[in-house]
């Protein structure tokens, strides 16, 4: 028999009052680590006001409850603990059935999944790390009184937008190098789309010769068939596949908004990963590639104009989807004359998600060869290791994604 109960209590009267709203909801997490506080933090932020985020591990659940603190939903982290289930037991005895009860922890074995929501009857399990976009995803829908939610991108590969607060920040650089470290990584097939049709610089970086195809199936979508990637798709590693168009100065471009959902759609359909460099201000008609993302990596310098514009972006997005899917990154933190951290963080409203310094001139050589400039500069790759974890959900030295996580998608 279930310990918790994973479905939603029913009404005791008529006059009963209505389940919990986003706007009385009380959640209480108990977790170990830094990166899963903040990702609930951010994930779970509509939720701010009636959120209460601890360290601590399910043992400090359960003495949270013999105090008979009322809750609605609480997040236990069974990291560490030897006897999961007898703990989670203890828990039981003191949570009142009507808590929903959602655990976290380091396990990616089925089993464990199973035990936890099929025989203990918790409401989730997630396996670290967590991310923001795996809480909003998992947890918050559910809080919300929903089961589930996907993004427009959901059925396919995972989208994600990279774009720049100001022209020559490194957006294109990031998404180069994020789209290696995901193939590299996760050890998925990743998809690099350049949707600068003039004057991009992608190409260039990864020394590729684009044609016409990409243009063509934008401007037409019914040109956009099964056979678009065989002819579009340059293949730059194994696992990494470049799609780009090197469009002349001046000529006429009449992309349509069909003909960008249909080349993201057939992405998605054959790629794990598909990252969109995309251009800022986006134009109307690129707007799907913000909208099927799941996440929109803005890349900003040290500057007062980044931070402007950075804040803009994230407004637009917000705007677009419904949703903020801004994953913030300072390139070049360390710049002379740059914004101090205290300034920057005061701009966005927080810390940026990730910091890269001025990694120096084999940066720019790189580009002058044709070569990544991950594969030039490999410290690169560390400091991007909170980007992809973001992302992917495993650290950047792990194994490929378990088959838990392939099924939660976290």
């Amino acid at each position: 028999m279930a310990l918790f109960s994973n479905s939603e209590p029913a009404p005791l009267a008529a006059e009963a009052p209505a389940p919990a709203s986003l706007d009385n909801l009380r959640v209480v997490a108990f977790v170990t680590d830094d990166a899963s506080m903040a990702a609930l933090r951010v994930g779970l932020l509509p939720l701010a006001e009636d959120l209460d985020i601890r360290r601590g591990t399910v043992r400090q659940a359960i003495r949270f409850f013999e105090k008979q603190v009322p809750a609605q939903a609480v997040v236990v982290d069974v990291t560490g603990i030897e006897d999961a289930q007898a703990t989670l037991d203890d828990l039981a005895r003191v949570c009142p059935p009507d808590v929903q009860v959602f655990v976290v922890g380091e396990n990616t074995d089925i089993t464990f999944y199973r035990l936890l929501v099929h025989d203990l009857g918790v409401t989730e399990y997630l396996p670290k790390p967590l991310t923001r976009d795996s809480i909003q995803r998992l947890l918050l829908p559910r809080l919300a009184g929903g089961a589930s939610v996907e993004t427009a991108g959901g059925r396919g590969g995972h989208v994600v937008a990279v774009c720049g607060a100001r022209g020559g920040v490194g957006a294109t650089t990031i998404a180069v190098s994020l789209a290696l470290e995901l193939s590299d990584v996760a050890k998925a097939h990743v998809a690099l789309l350049d949707l600068h049709l003039q004057g991009g610089t992608a190409a260039l970086m990864l020394s590729g010769r684009p044609g016409p195809g990409l243009r063509i199936a934008l401007e037409d979508s019914d040109r956009a068939d099964k056979l678009f990637l065989e002819r579009t798709a340059i293949a730059v590693e194994p696992r990494l596949r470049l799609i780009a168009a090197e469009e002349p100065i001046g000529a006429t471009l009449q992309v349509s908004s069909g003909g960008v959902a249909r080349v993201l759609d057939l992405l998605q359909r054959k790629f794990n990963y598909v990252v969109v460099d995309v251009p800022m201000p986006v134009p109307p008609e690129m707007n799907w590639a913000i909208v099927m993302a799941r996440q929109v990596v803005v890349v900003l310098g040290p500057d007062v104009a980044s931070l402007r514009d950075a804040q803009a972006i994230r407004q637009f997005v917000i705007a677009t989807t419904g949703s903020d899917r801004v994953v913030t990154v300072l390139n070049r933190a360390d710049t002379k004359g740059g914004l101090q951290p205290s300034l920057i963080a005061r701009g966005l409203g927080a810390m940026p998600d990730t910091v890269i310094p001025d990694l120096g001139r084999r940066m720019l050589e790189a580009v002058s060869l044709g070569v990544p400039a991950l594969r030039r500069v490999p410290a690169l790759a560390k400091h991007m290791e909170g980007l992809v974890r973001e992302i992917t959900g495993i650290g950047a030295a792990a194994a490929p994604q378990s088959w838990l996580r392939r099924v939660l998608r976290v």
